[in-house]
């Protein structure tokens, strides 16, 4: 029997401060495949919720993320990438001064295919 397997994957982490409204955070290739999504509260913001998504659909994968408290945060959605896009980070409650921080961990594939024998 013959299977066709995605052989490259990749973990983008980007850490990034509450400081203003929009962030693009991750670019995805055309085909991409994206299996996780993790949003991690570092350093809280009072006041702060964030929507995980992409331009046109800021809260595809997280919407309301409290930034007032640390903590994990995980994405139920899949996606495949019909285009190159990024995913964003929209930020209500932003503090220009804050040290603020969170990181946002987006596990995918690449669209590149390998056939197994099994």
């Amino acid at each position: 029997m013959q299977q066709k397997v995605k052989n490259i994957s990749y973990l983008c982490k980007v850490e990034f401060g509450l400081d203003e409204e929009g962030k693009q955070l991750v670019a995805l290739p055309q085909g991409a495949e994206v299996l996780r999504v993790n949003l991690e509260i570092a350093k809280p913001q009072a006041g702060a919720s964030l929507d995980i998504g992409f331009k046109d659909e800021e809260d595809y994968f997280m919407n309301d993320i409290p930034g007032d408290t640390a903590g994990f945060h995980n994405s139920e959605k899949l996606y495949c990438a019909k285009v190159s896009t990024t995913i964003n980070a929209t930020i209500v409650g932003f503090d220009k001064d804050s040290e603020s921080r969170a990181i946002l961990r987006v596990h995918y594939f690449v669209p590149s295919e390998v056939v197994l024998e099994v």
